[in-house]
């Protein structure tokens, strides 16, 4: 019986730590293993204000939190959390640092944090940058669809002479659009192959 009650008071901190979130039921709240979750929090990069949290959810049903044993578990947490490798990929997938490492332990979690987010910065930026070309691409592709249509009317026996003015008038202006979009199109690409080879450069120079 107990080991089973290990079991499940293990598996109900394994929920908390994959849902990522604070808040917390009736049966997470009772069933906690407060050394577990404090170890799984300090391991994610959260900050111990984060029991606050926990304890406002869990007054709802008259549970207080062990914080002896949350941080504890905490405290080892930290020792998982606070090195370079976990601060490189920390960094990297855009986990922002909130100071939590003790001082012993900070500069090694620097010097793979900042390299790590350097990283994610840079193809945060890509991302933005792909997606403003593929707009211009397919903007430009729209308007050379209007031309398309405003030339075949230009040319109908159907189209007055006013209306051949205006559509002429109207195929300038679609000509200088895509002018400009094209523009930004190649801008863009320049910069994603800056920014591409800086990221590759980076990504060999990382600390590990």
């Amino acid at each position: 019986m107990k080991k089973r009650s290990h079991c499940l008071l293990a598996a109900v901190s394994l929920l908390l730590l994959l849902s990522g979130c604070s808040t917390m039921n009736q049966a997470e709240c009772v069933q906690a293993d407060w050394q577990i979750i404090g170890q799984a929090d300090a391991s994610k990069g959260e900050h111990s204000a984060i029991l606050d949290e926990y304890r406002a959810d869990c007054a709802k049903f008259s549970v207080v939190p062990n914080r002896e044993a949350y941080f504890l578990g905490y405290e080892q947490g930290l020792q998982q959390f606070c090195t370079r490798a976990s601060g490189f990929y920390f960094g990297k997938k855009g986990g922002v640092y909130s100071g939590i490492c003790p001082k012993s332990l900070e500069a090694a979690f620097l010097e793979g944090y900042n390299p790590g987010h350097e990283l994610f910065m840079i193809r945060d930026e890509l991302v933005d940058l792909r997606s403003s070309l593929s707009s211009a691409e397919g903007e430009i592709r729209s308007i050379e669809r209007k031309i398309k249509r405003k030339e075949d009317q230009l040319v109908s026996d159907k189209s007055t002479q006013a209306e051949r003015e205006r559509l002429l008038r109207e195929i300038r202006e679609h000509h200088r659009e895509i002018f400009w979009l094209r523009q930004d199109a190649r801008d863009a690409q320049d910069r994603i192959l800056i920014r591409q080879m800086e990221y590759d450069r980076k990504q060999q120079a990382s600390p590990l």
